[in-house]
């Protein structure tokens, strides 16, 4: 019998040529895959088959950038259309990690400061390339 293997969430980064840029807290990852109609002539029902492939993800949390100029470095990439590199950590119980990652690009950023509260960032991301699942080495 195979073992069973639960994920929770753990702190996911953005980073844009190699440095990260980022730290969240919260985030979703949609992995699509088209589904096409084969139809077949003299056949009462149609085929399926898988097409192309796209992915969106959305993360909030506290606003936490690694230095000073990273804010600064997400809008720009965000208003030149810049791809971004985008890693999603998932955890097991025994610290097992993997991680989805691909190239995306920022569709919306949101960061609210409110006074006396934490600030809070929310970045929109929409894929570039590929999705990949990978295991942390």
């Amino acid at each position: 019998m195979a073992t069973q293997k639960f994920y929770t969430g753990m702190t996911g980064k953005v980073m844009i040529d190699d440095k990260d840029i980022a730290y969240i807290s919260n985030w979703s990852v949609d992995d699509t895959v088209e589904i096409l109609d084969v139809p077949v002539l003299g056949q009462r029902y149609r085929s399926k088959v898988a097409g192309q492939t796209s992915w969106t993800a959305s993360a909030d949390g506290t606003v936490y950038f690694s230095d000073d100029s990273n804010h600064a470095t997400l809008f720009t990439a965000m208003h030149d259309g810049k791809e971004i590199d985008c890693k999603f950590y998932l955890c097991d119980k025994s610290g097992e990690q993997v991680y989805f990652c691909g190239k995306g690009m920022i569709e919306s950023l949101n960061i609210d400061l409110s006074a006396e509260d934490k600030g809070n960032i929310s970045i929109s991301i929409t894929g570039a390339d590929e999705l990949k699942c990978s295991k942390v080495s």
